[in-house]
């Protein structure tokens, strides 16, 4: 039983995002932090229309308007507010390839505010979903 999990046991949840999460908690107060904390609830969002949890549409729906609404609090600068608000958008209609296009699009905007890693999740996050709507 050495290097097995007992029957009880559960395995050790593994977090996708964890540079951008790590980002957003060592940001400076106010828009750099506002900014990474959105793109980490976009790119969890955008993540639900991937296995294993795969969304249903009327789920992904909720999960979007609740996203848009909590956005509405931030303060952030417009060009990013339009960016994450454009990929809730896509991802709350379900498409794949308009969720990674949107996702890059918002990476691109607050790129400034981002470093390295958390640019390179947002990234592969959009490959992702880009490679899933060739299958």
């Amino acid at each position: 039983m050495i290097g097995q999990l007992p029957p009880y046991a559960l395995a050790t949840p593994a977090f996708r995002f964890r540079a951008l999460a790590s980002h957003a908690g060592r940001a400076a107060l106010g828009g750099d932090r506002e900014i990474a904390l959105a793109c980490l609830a976009v790119a969890r969002l955008a993540a639900g229309l991937l296995p294993p949890v795969m969304l249903a549409p009327g789920d992904a729906v909720t999960r979007a308007n609740a996203t848009r609404h909590w956005l509405a609090s931030l303060t952030m600068p417009a060009p990013s507010r339009a960016a994450a608000a454009a990929a809730i958008d896509a991802i709350g209609r379900g498409s794949r390839r308009a969720s990674a296009e949107s996702l890059r699009v918002l990476r691109d905007v607050a790129g400034s505010q981002l470093d390295a890693p958390s640019l390179a999740e947002i990234e592969d996050l959009a490959n992702e979903l880009q490679g899933a709507t060739a299958k």
